[in-house]
């Protein structure tokens, strides 16, 4: 179900989601827009029970109800699923003709980046696999923080985390990846280290989190 809004700027009627997911929506956006009846209000105490777009750097400027990829998600690197996330099971499919349903091989125990994993006895192998988590949403809570919201990169399983260990783990990822890329860059240049330094920086911006997270680079 779509849900809409009137952007205050023009009064033109946007959509900004559909049902939980404002896709075309952040929180720092919330102010821009006024929710439309018979709609989900993200100004309201609605906003509990909504997640929202996460403010990646380089959107910065792109107004309510104008992205363009409403999913967009980025890989953590070296983050894994933590226990307890409901995973879904997976398809897989053979040019013979077979489809086959198994558990997601990333909320397995033992599961191991980068390796084969065993799912109900058959060796399942990682070839071109795009990561186990991606960073996708902002969920705000009742105190006011915006914790971030991934996604399992197997099955699509949603999680939010709220411990400000594992998010400040979460934002170390983003900018150990940030760091990596200026080491390769060819004159160690930072600017090529930046958008993944800005989503460390809004993880813990969100989470009202002070926490020095330089790896070094």
């Amino acid at each position: 179900m779509g849900e809409y809004a009137s952007r205050n700027r023009d009064g033109v009627k946007i959509k900004i989601g559909t049902c939980e997911s404002m896709y075309y929506l952040r929180a720092d956006q919330r102010h821009m827009v006024t929710g439309m009846r018979g709609n989900v209000n993200p100004n309201t105490s609605d906003a509990l029970s909504i997640r929202f777009r996460f403010p990646w750097p380089d959107e910065d400027g792109t107004e309510p109800g104008e992205f363009e990829d409403y999913e967009r998600a980025i890989h953590a690197p070296g983050i894994q699923p933590p226990a307890g996330v409901d995973h879904y099971s997976v398809q897989f499919k053979a040019d013979a003709g077979y489809l086959l349903s198994v558990p997601c091989p990333e909320g397995v125990d033992g599961a191991t980046p980068g390796f084969h994993t065993a799912v109900n006895g058959m060796r399942v192998a990682r070839n071109g696999f795009s990561g186990a988590v991606k960073l996708v949403q902002q969920k705000l809570l009742a105190d006011g923080h915006l914790v971030p919201v991934c996604r399992c990169g197997g099955c699509g399983a949603l999680w939010r985390m709220e411990d400000p260990t594992e998010i400040t783990l979460l934002a170390v990822a983003f900018r150990s990846e940030g760091d990596s890329r200026i080491r390769q860059s060819r004159d160690r240049n930072p600017s090529e280290g930046q958008f993944w330094h800005a989503i460390a920086d809004r993880i813990l911006a969100g989470a009202q989190i002070v926490a020095d997270v330089e790896v070094g680079a």
